[in-house]
């Protein structure tokens, strides 16, 4: 198939579409934000429910029952899709001290509510959620796609779930603070952080990818920013600690010739944090959780953490893992949730998947 193009010449579009996919062989495949398509326009969205379709998914590939992961056990997940034209994009959650709400951001530039329920600790199909754009301050719609990439979320108050959230943007760099309702987020900032010099010169997929407050500890109730593709000069990646209004630089060093990007942060509730970190390689997608004690982030030092588990997309029903959330259930166990990001391209999906931590994390276990 051909297409008449720049000025009357002819370009083989299949001709462009194998020398695509042998530049992917070649260099693996590119990062999310280069396959993504093409975004909702939510400047004419307004705040209502949509129904969602879930269907059930296993998280090893193929006849295994494999439920254990490195130091997460599986628990539920569902692949979460609806007709709604707005639904995709989703790169941020947060989830109520006991997960029965959940709040979400999308990179298009809206948010998600919906309520969560379980039967006997498992995670029941969720039929509904609430979306609406996310505003300017002065309650106008946000114009432009480089003021609507949303990719962060976390409470304000670390528990408290319908009080205040921040949100954090990349390309036009930014953190917001914003009411959560039980109606969802109410969509104009309330205000926006002091933040340091150096983010106005990230560019623009590599900003401010994860957040978190920590929930405990000597540091609780301190912001945790974090870049996603910014290096010092040694090759850590940099983050922020936001105390009392005084900002600290934190890195994160990453293994020699490591590829992972960090895309999430949550807090456990002694205030030690999991990162969420993924990697393109060639066709396949991998994921990792790490953990980081506070102890280390209080260090100065440059913050190596421990792996909980890996997964892979060959192996492992993953896709571009994006946010990471926390709660505890009534039996006291730790519940680890993730939310995919589709990229709005039709062959990725929009994955909801739940894990229990299986023990204390320790420096000498992995």
């Amino acid at each position: 198939m051909s297409a008449n193009l720049l000025g009357g010449k002819k370009l083989n579009l299949s001709a462009l579409f194998v020398g695509f996919i042998t530049s992917l062989l070649i260099l693996g495949a590119p990062p999310a934000h280069v396959i993504a398509g093409s975004k909702p326009n939510t400047l004419v969205l307004k705040p209502h429910e949509i129904k969602l379709r879930a269907h059930s998914v296993a998280f090893a590939k193929g006849a295994t029952a494999e439920k254990i992961f490195g130091q997460l056990v599986y628990r539920d997940g569902f692949v979460l899709s609806s007709a709604s034209p707005f639904w995709g994009g989703l790169s941020g959650i947060t989830i109520s001290k006991h997960g029965k709400h959940v709040a979400m951001v999308s990179d298009s530039g809206f948010w998600a509510r919906l309520d969560l329920s379980y039967n006997k600790n498992r995670l029941e199909p969720p039929q509904r959620a609430m979306i609406g754009p996310l505003l300017t301050k002065n309650g106008r719609p946000l114009k432009y796609q480089r003021d609507r990439d949303a990719e962060a979320i976390t409470l304000v108050k670390g528990d408290k779930f319908f009080s205040d959230a921040y949100i954090s943007f990349e390309e036009n760099h930014r953190i917001g603070r914003f009411k959560l309702t039980k109606e969802g987020v109410q969509g104009q900032p309330t205000s926006y952080l002091r933040l340091p010099s150096i983010t106005r010169r990230l560019s623009g997929n590599a900003g401010l990818e994860a957040l978190a407050v920590l929930r405990g500890g000597k540091l609780k109730g301190s912001l945790v920013a974090i870049a996603q593709s910014r290096k010092d000069g040694q090759g850590n990646f940099l983050g922020w600690l936001v105390r009392k209004g005084k900002i600290s630089k934190l890195r994160f060093t990453p293994p020699a010739l490591d590829t992972y990007r960090i895309t999430d942060a949550v807090s456990l509730p002694n205030g030690n944090l999991l990162l969420l970190e993924r990697r393109y390689k060639f066709f396949k997608i991998n994921i990792r959780v790490r953990y980081v004690t506070q102890k280390e982030l209080r260090s100065g030092r440059p913050i190596k953490g421990q792996v909980l588990m890996e997964a892979n997309s060959s192996e492992h029903k993953v896709d571009n893992m994006e946010g990471i959330a926390v709660h505890t259930n009534k039996h006291g166990e730790t519940i680890v949730t993730l939310i995919s990001d589709d990229n709005f391209n039709g062959f990725q999906q929009t994955l909801l998947m739940q894990f229990a931590l299986s023990s204390s994390p320790t420096k000498s276990k992995r």
